[in-house]
């Protein structure tokens, strides 16, 4: 993936509102064959950590064990438009909209089971907060299986690179006729599409 400045240009604070909005996200390892391997996992942002958790019988715990550097991937894919609405004649118009956001990250990985449960009451408190469930406990026969079956997670943040691909390298003038289209159109995803970039020419207007 390539990071243009004008897709890289994105405040701080927009990108943490961003990751702590998403459900889930991707965590991309290697094994000590050289294989990637990627997998789809809720998980907790901390600024300067992520914490999620694995199952030990799961390749991606391996990887770790051998490669603890890694990358944790979060995306919004927006909306696909075709060439006409930028230009009427050139294919090359027909572009892609979404998000993402990149971590590259060292992973400690832990079995001890005071470390499983302060984590699982961590993410059940972010995911759960209203409750709803007994108290997550090592000892506790509910728990006992489970917690003998997973790995906490702690993901130490080295790097983090953002493309928000909205159109920035049009004119506003072409933007606004996108968003309209957009909004015209209305694909499941379009009115968010066109929510995205309407908050890049609200931002280039001081708006």
């Amino acid at each position: 993936m390539i990071f243009y400045d004008e897709y890289a240009d994105i405040p701080g604070e927009v990108i943490d509102a961003f990751v702590r909005e998403r459900e889930l996200g991707r965590l991309v390892t290697v094994s000590a064959e050289g294989s990637p391997h990627i997998g789809l996992y809720p998980f907790l942002y901390r600024s300067s950590t992520i914490e999620m958790h694995l199952n030990r019988a799961d390749e991606q715990f391996a990887d770790l064990g051998v490669h603890p550097r890694c990358v944790f991937e979060l995306d919004d894919v927006l909306a696909v438009i075709p060439s006409y609405w930028v230009h009427a004649e050139s294919a090359v118009a027909a572009t892609a909209y979404h998000r993402t956001v990149v971590f590259e990250c060292d992973a400690v990985v832990s079995l001890d089971d005071r470390e499983l449960t302060e984590q699982q009451t961590r993410l059940m408190a972010h995911y759960q907060p209203e409750g709803g469930f007994r108290t997550v406990a090592p000892d506790d026969a509910l728990y006992r299986g489970a917690i003998s079956q997973i790995a906490a997670v702690r993901l130490t943040i080295r790097s983090r690179r953002a493309k928000f691909k909205l159109g920035q390298n049009r004119t506003v003038e072409a933007r606004v006729r996108v968003v309209s289209e957009l909004r015209r159109r209305g694909r499941p995803n379009d009115a968010r599409a066109a929510d995205a970039l309407q908050w890049t020419i609200d931002r280039e207007s001081g708006g």
